[in-house]
């Protein structure tokens, strides 16, 4: 969790809904001044810092949670999205995330670098919270039937023959 990831961005969200229930987990490594920065928040019992998993545990704690949020500022196609649509997490991102999120659909988008649009989406989230589980499933499902292996390679191949024919 750094600067690109939109780390500050998160955390200074998550500070704004304390009224909120919630609980977060933060999984890999934390920006030593993020650390710092918000130490007050980091000490709160409903705050949780994992560290580095390996893909399979990652999976696990993923699939024990509601939603994902990555308010990246920087990506090319964020793995751990397709990861957490696959887990059936309602996601909350950017547009610069690399996704295929769609705003409304397979959670929320909002713009990089903007706390109050971020604070909003998660209260929003808080607000609809019946919404999120089925919406997880959706995206789990569209990830399961439309986004696996096979399918990457056939539209590699796809491509590689439409360049070939000209």
């Amino acid at each position: 969790m750094g600067a690109r990831k939109g780390g500050r961005i998160l955390l200074e969200s998550l500070c704004r809904i304390g009224d909120l229930a919630w609980e977060f987990e933060a999984i890999g490594a934390i920006d030593k001044d993020l650390k710092q920065d918000f130490r007050k928040l980091f000490s709160e019992e409903r705050v949780t810092v994992t560290g580095h998993l390996p893909w399979v545990d990652l999976a696990t704690h993923m699939s024990r949670a509601d939603l994902f949020v990555f308010p990246s500022l920087a990506e090319g196609s964020a793995r751990v999205i397709f990861m957490a649509m696959a887990c059936g997490c309602y996601v909350v991102t950017t547009p610069n995330s690399g996704s295929i999120v769609q705003d409304g659909v397979h959670g929320n988008l909002v713009d990089p670098g903007d706390v109050d649009a971020l604070e909003r989406a998660l209260r929003d989230c808080f607000r609809n919270r019946e919404k999120i589980p089925g919406v997880g499933q959706k995206n789990a499902n569209l990830i399961k039937t439309q986004y696996t292996q096979r399918h990457y390679g056939n539209e590699l191949l796809s491509i590689y023959s439409k360049l070939l024919a000209h």
